[in-house]
């Protein structure tokens, strides 16, 4: 457990929206008790490993999972970075280019940098081109959700929630522009995607674990204190097989950082960021209802953010 824990905060936003999203995880109906998992859930944090792969934020049991050197949890894990480079940095026309080659630029940058990439698969049988991990598997949907008129106004305020006084309209626009220029050759774009974690375990052997049984994701936990991450799997095993969403959105401006350092660069950190919260709340969108509880949890420095998340819920 981390040791600081008196000095981090486990705030309840309330559920993710007071609409429907498409999604079929629901927390209708279930019995989940918030108000205590809120209390205990700092409990179930613990130290990033330094040389840990990094995890998707699916909440399925990893049998293979070390609880005392566990990764960073992002949506998709490392493939999943190569979407929101090519939408929020990438200055190639957006008419070329793959999906698949974007995520071997990036499986590669994370080796170069000395960072651990990290996927995963499941044990359900599936077609050819499902790799069993919904942020792979649903990409061309969850691209559809970020640029749905239906979903926009949803999809900005909880985006505007999560990044606070750093966003930028303009840039949210922007990474939405490049969505739809994208969105018109997808089927060509997203072409081989069911071959990424071969790369993958090519790139990095040992580095795509294999989840076991079914979405039982109850709530969704956003982990702004840096290098730290949830053990899903006790988390899960203490609470009745409800699993978590866990995002840690500190990895992504880590490796924004850590892939655009130069101070001619900022503007690429900040899009990269917008991006990867763009795609990891439409990611959310794709896969739940909307009626799963968002919990943040932060340090007591940041002020700034509490302040912002009142505008969460309508």
């Amino acid at each position: 457990m981390n040791d600081n824990t008196s000095t981090i905060q486990i705030i309840n936003l309330g559920y993710l929206t007071d609409t429907t999203w498409p999604g079929h995880l629901s927390n209708i109906d279930r019995q989940i008790d918030i108000a205590g998992i809120q209390v205990q859930l700092n409990e179930y944090y613990v130290p990033v490993g330094s040389h840990a792969k990094t995890r998707c934020i699916d909440g399925r049991h990893d049998p293979e999972l070390d609880e005392g050197n566990l990764g960073p949890q992002v949506p998709g894990g490392a493939p999943g970075a190569a979407l929101a480079y090519r939408l929020g940095v990438d200055k190639d026309d957006l008419t070329r280019g793959t999906f698949y080659n974007d995520a071997e630029i990036m499986i590669e940058s994370y080796v170069r940098l000395g960072l651990a990439p990290g996927g995963h698969r499941d044990n359900h049988e599936h077609d050819a081109d499902v790799v069993g991990c919904g942020a792979i598997d649903g990409i061309e949907l969850i691209l559809e959700r970020m640029i749905d008129p239906k979903l926009v106004e949803d999809h900005k305020r909880l985006v505007k929630t999560l990044l606070g006084t750093s966003f930028n309209r303009d840039q949210y626009l922007r990474v939405l522009g490049a969505g739809l220029v994208l969105r018109s050759r997808s089927t060509d774009y997203f072409a081989g995607r069911g071959d990424i974690l071969n790369l993958l375990e090519e790139k990095a052997p040992k580095s795509v674990s294999v989840l076991e049984g079914h979405h039982q994701e109850g709530l969704v936990v956003v982990n702004f204190v840096p290098n730290t991450t949830l053990t899903s799997n006790r988390f899960a095993r203490d609470h009745q097989n409800v699993q978590a969403f866990g995002y840690d959105i500190w990895r992504s401006r880590q490796l924004a950082q850590t892939l655009f350092p130069l101070p001619s660069q900022a503007v690429d950190r900040e899009q990269f960021i917008t991006a990867r919260v763009m795609l990891t709340i439409a990611t959310l969108m794709t896969l739940t209802d909307g009626s799963l509880p968002l919990l943040v949890r932060i340090e007591d420095k940041g002020l700034e953010f509490r302040e912002d998340a009142t505008n969460l819920v309508r």
